[in-house]
């Protein structure tokens, strides 16, 4: 498929927006600092986005977009969407950010909730009650597996998640709870969280976060908790251009409820970002970033199984303390290894690192027509990017250093109303894999 008509597609779409002017409160609160109350000068604004897009998983597909900034605080943003497609494919999705408890503001509550059906969705994992294999060629997701290994399955996704971050009184959080980016023409120029040092004592806004997570997705269930210490040390979270990112985490599943089985797993998350622009002694110039992402996830509880019966020739039937094949450590899909299908690869241990240069471009089409230009899109950015990674049935250096997996692509980001639009085109060794999503990959 010609990557220009995903382009095309992409940004030719009939794009409404509308704007809910309100009247403005002030009210002074105290938390051991004078306090500003949420919505200031900005009034609440409504964007309303139908698109198209194109993706692996759904084919074609249509839907809608719709994002409130300052509704009831200045900086929370609340985004709802939802898309069908041609392979039958429904699905929706509700998302709050930077919403914190007005009375303990230092407490953030970012609630999640998607849900739909698919059409057609490929799962990689061996059929229920079959044998497990040691030759891990024979077994569905692992490293070794044939890329046409898989259940192809149709049905509902539930997918439910409520964090709870804790903002320390460290570094940028002693004194600036809230975030209040200064941005000119979507480039920020003032009111960085993050960036300006490495000592998380004086830079940064460190979390403690407490995640309670909820996904069904046809018959593979979950449910659980987990337990993360991350450190945002960039100067601005939605498009870093500078610093660094740090998560360590611990998920369990208790096995309560209709959860396939319990499992434990611990992750960890690094990323770094050097602005190549002001290294260059061009600081006003367009942002030029080069982004690093390092990422690692171990299942502790891969070995340890019930016996849940016995077979028809006398042996135990045992069920596995493994999480679902969406989750955990696998590769592939929006994040890590984007030129394969998402769990593609699967097993107890992953490791991946990723590299790509994002720059914004001069030229923007939007500001080509009055009624784009009511869009407030800000810029575009280009990217190239590489990726390299594998799962392995151990965490071992040595073993997940061997026959990794790679992909390299090219994408385009959209900056709209405080959100990255982004389009990814990987190739792989399996052929090349296209798809649209929100967010940075990293």
């Amino acid at each position: 498929m010609n990557f220009k008509i995903f382009i095309a597609a992409f940004l030719m779409v009939s794009l409404v927006k509308a704007q809910l002017v309100t009247t403005p409160e002030f009210e002074i609160k105290s938390d051991n600092d004078i306090i500003t109350n949420d919505i200031e000068e900005n009034p609440p604004k409504i964007s309303a986005l139908p698109f198209a897009l194109y993706s692996e998983i759904f084919g074609w597909a249509a839907g809608g977009f719709v994002g409130i900034q300052g509704l009831s605080q200045k900086n929370m943003s609340l985004y709802m969407g939802g898309l069908i497609s041609t392979n039958g494919t429904k699905y929706g999705f509700i998302q709050f950010r930077e919403f914190y408890l007005p009375f303990y503001p230092r407490i953030y509550i970012a609630p999640d909730i998607l849900g739909g059906y698919f059409g057609v969705l490929n799962v990689y994992k061996d059929p229920p009650n079959s044998l497990s294999s040691t030759d891990p060629k024979l077994r569905a997701g692992s490293n070794e597996s044939d890329k046409d290994d898989y259940i192809e399955v149709s049905g509902s996704d539930q997918w439910y998640e409520l964090k709870f971050r804790f903002l320390l009184p460290i570094g940028h959080g002693i004194d600036q709870i809230y975030f209040s980016p200064k941005l000119e023409n979507g480039i920020l120029k003032s009111g960085e969280m993050g960036g300006t040092s490495w000592n998380p004592l004086e830079s940064g806004r460190t979390f403690i976060d407490i995640k309670l997570f909820y996904r069904k997705r046809v018959s593979f269930a979950t449910n659980g908790i987990e337990f993360a210490l991350t450190r945002e040390n960039t100067d601005y979270y939605v498009n870093p251009t500078r610093g660094s990112l740090q998560k360590i985490a611990f998920r369990r599943d208790f096995g309560w409820f209709d959860t396939m089985a319990p499992w434990s797993v611990i992750e960890t998350d690094l990323r770094w970002y050097l602005p190549i622009h002001e290294l260059l002694g061009n600081k006003n110039s367009l942002p030029k970033v080069l982004a690093f992402n390092f990422w690692t996830v171990n299942t502790l509880t891969w070995n340890s199984y019930d016996v849940v019966g016995i077979d028809e020739y006398g042996n135990s039937i045992k069920q596995y303390h493994r999480p679902p094949p969406y989750t955990g450590a696998y590769l592939g899909g929006r994040y890590h290894l984007r030129a394969y299908y998402e769990g593609r690869f699967n097993d107890r241990a992953a490791i991946y690192y990723g590299a790509e240069y994002r720059q914004i471009i001069p030229w923007n089409p939007f500001n080509l027509w009055w009624l784009t230009r009511k869009l407030d899109i800000h810029w575009l950015q280009f990217t190239l990017y590489g990726e390299i990674g594998r799962v392995a049935p151990e965490w071992k250096l040595s073993t997940l250093h061997t026959d990794m997996k790679w992909n390299v692509g090219v994408g385009i980001r959209i900056f709209m109303n405080n959100l990255i639009l982004r389009l990814d085109n990987s190739f792989g060794k399996e052929g090349m894999y296209i798809q649209m999503f929100v967010d940075h990959a990293f």
